[in-house]
């Protein structure tokens, strides 16, 4: 197993970080930067639509090129701008979003997260300084809660080891009933169903029982 060199990273959140680029890290996953991201895996950023061209300047002037989004064909609604994929000599690969966005559960469209929640993204958006060298702006605690329960269901259909894991430290450090009123825009009544679910760690039937939820 190949891993992408840390100093790239860490030089790479520097720059952005004194761009004064507005971004958010969306999902650092069993921590694995700066030090174990895997050749190949992508970084996940999303970018404040009003930076959309700053940040493109910005990556043209550090190195990286344009290439090829692996979902440049996919049908995206209601104001979901395609996702942008930039890599560097270093192998840095950074997948660009700029709405919280998911499948729908149809035809796999990509739709947006309620603006309540695309909100308080930018608004409660925290610093993490996991050393003097290398920090990231991040979602907070509940906003990423959110979206990793999100893409588990609509994006991955599985509920992963790693997000699991990740899912459950989140759990000890958020107002639950805040998290219930953002989870009820994009799960309704099933939400009370699903924070059980949660608590109980019966994290295998989830999306079944999402799926086949007759209670509306």
């Amino acid at each position: 197993m190949n891993f992408i060199n840390k100093n790239s990273i860490v030089n790479f959140f520097h720059l952005i970080n004194e761009s004064k680029i507005d971004y958010i890290l969306i999902r650092n996953i069993s921590n694995e930067l700066p030090d174990f991201l895997e050749e190949g895996k992508d970084i996940d950023l999303l970018i404040n639509n009003k930076d959309q061209e700053k940040v493109h300047f910005f990556l043209q002037k550090n190195r990286f090129k344009k290439i090829p989004h692996p979902h440049r064909n996919n049908v995206f609604l209601y104001g979901v701008n395609k996702f942008n994929f930039y890599k560097n000599t270093d192998k840095v690969i950074l997948d660009l979003n700029y709405q919280l966005a998911c499948r729908s559960t149809d035809a796999g469209q990509w739709i947006p997260l309620d603006q309540i929640i695309q909100q308080s993204a930018w608004r409660n958006k925290q610093f993490i300084s996991i050393n003097k060298d290398f920090g990231y702006w991040a979602l907070s605690f509940e906003d990423e809660f959110i979206t990793l329960i999100t893409r588990s269901v609509f994006d991955k259909n599985e509920f992963n080891q790693p997000y699991v894991k990740r899912i459950q430290e989140l759990y000890q450090l958020i107002n639950i009933n805040d998290v219930a009123l953002k989870l009820e825009l994009i799960f309704f009544k099933f939400t009370p169903y699903l924070l059980d679910l949660i608590a109980q760690d019966k994290y295998d039937v989830i999306i079944n029982d999402y799926l086949t939820f007759k209670e509306y």
